[in-house]
């Protein structure tokens, strides 16, 4: 364990967090703050219609990449953050989602650029996009990364929240292990468009009951907000040293683990969403960017921040705690259903990456086949390992994939860069405003 969180701790060292932060800020500023004034691009794009038939449309696309952030880490992850890093970590939980939705537009848009149909249906991702600019090493080392990341960030942290909680109300991790590698099985063997298809259904509607729940639990106790409120900013920037005097080490905690722990939930510089996106039927560079926006904001400062406020207002750190409050076994219910199918839904979204990255570097259909019963009795083991390793190990394999996938970032920004103002614009306004915007910007 002690070697683990060492590696752990080198990879998220200085380096990786000042690449991961000056990215986002390099868009951000070169984009002139794009994801804080899109909405008339976004009111563009609703009004532009329906979608192609046949594929996987641009609602499955997205439905499959909030399932991989939206859920375990917007829930679990939020708890352990404060219970490691104190609440303060959601203060910088939220520079990570700020400064993190235009890295998501960045990868998402690269990657619908530069995807390829296969199997009657579009696939790409950040390893066809650094093949494409002559980096096909990286590219590689990209595609591996994303499968090693699917067993470890993506199936051993979503099914030990499962068996964790399930272990709380007297359910053998063992009968979890059992019960959802089955029902995995079931579904991964049927491929791609399958998967989508769930998450299509799954991930909408668990997140509505799961909002709409928890927006209540705020309401009971709203009297405990500005006390919520003031612990965050007190213990991101130190405030409480009034109290016991300041802490570098505590304050370095909430910083380390805000922003580890929103990448883990929002995924934004990791590459592995815009694999989803990049599958959508009809979709474009500007507006599946959009979504990717739109998937860090709900991630971030909808699910996540609304978790981060009900803890605080109940003072725990416990998501069993929180819940227990609702009347009777309605809230133990409730908190198994929902954490189970957030998990069971990014466990789906992360075999989804896995197989198009697999299918990037071989069409061997055995090889696709021996990874699917891999992922299986991953799922298996990630049941009944520990918490800690489960969690630790997640984040060594997002540091692992983020390296890659920003290095394509950097070295095609100014494609990037070209796509945000040039659509954006292209979006609003007619054809000789447009050509005006593209000969004064981008001469």
């Amino acid at each position: 364990m002690e070697v683990i969180v060492f590696i752990k701790n080198l990879l998220w060292g200085p380096p990786l967090i000042i690449l991961l932060l000056g990215t986002g800020l390099y868009f951000t500023l070169k984009s002139g703050f794009f994801q804080f004034r899109c909405g008339r691009d976004f009111i563009s794009l609703f009004r532009s219609g329906g979608t192609k038939k046949g594929g996987i449309s641009p609602f499955m696309a997205l439905s499959t990449a909030l399932g991989g952030t939206v859920g375990i880490g917007s829930i679990i992850g939020v708890a352990y953050s404060i219970a490691i890093g104190g609440a303060g970590s959601i203060f910088w939980m939220w520079v990570s989602g700020a400064l993190g939705m235009m890295t998501k537009y960045a990868e998402v848009a690269i990657a619908v650029k530069y995807r390829k149909r296969k199997d009657g249906i579009f696939t790409g991702g950040t390893m066809y996009a650094l093949e494409a600019i002559g980096k096909p090493k990286t590219a590689v080392l990209f595609a591996v990364c994303g499968i090693a990341a699917s067993v470890g960030a993506g199936n051993l942290t979503q099914t030990n929240a499962i068996a964790e909680l399930l272990r709380t109300e007297g359910v053998s991790s063992y009968i979890t292990a059992f019960v959802v590698s089955l029902l995995l099985a079931l579904i991964v063997f049927k491929g791609q468009k399958f998967i989508a298809s769930v998450s299509s259904v799954v991930v909408p509607a668990i997140s509505f009951f799961y909002l709409i729940v928890i927006i209540a639990v705020i309401f009971i106790f709203i009297k405990n907000l500005p006390s919520a409120l003031y612990s965050i900013f007190a213990g991101a920037f130190g405030l409480d040293s009034v109290i016991g005097g300041f802490s570098g080490a505590m304050l370095s905690s909430a910083f380390r683990n805000g922003l580890t722990k929103g990448v883990f939930s929002h995924e934004a510089g990791m590459g592995s969403s815009p694999i989803a996106h990049a599958a959508a039927e009809d979709a474009e560079p500007h507006k599946q960017g959009l979504w990717g926006i739109f998937e860090v904001f709900f991630d971030t400062f909808v699910v996540s921040t609304l978790t981060a406020f009900a803890l605080l207002v109940l003072g725990t750190d416990s998501i069993s705690k929180l819940f227990s409050i609702l009347p009777g076994k309605s809230g133990s219910v409730f908190i198994v259903i929902a954490i189970s199918l957030f998990a069971f839904a990014a466990v789906l979204a992360w075999c989804f990456y896995a197989e198009s990255c697999i299918k990037f570097l071989s069409d061997s259909k055995f090889l696709l086949v021996s990874y699917k019963l891999t992922f299986v009795l991953s799922a298996f083991c990630g049941a009944i390992i520990s918490k800690g390793i489960a969690w630790e190990l997640a984040d060594i394999f997002n540091a692992l994939m983020i390296f890659p996938n920003l290095a394509l970032l950097i070295t095609t920004r100014k494609e990037i860069n070209t796509i945000v103002c040039y659509s954006s614009f292209k979006l609003q306004t007619d054809k000789k405003q447009k050509q005006k915007w593209k000969d004064r910007v981008f001469q």
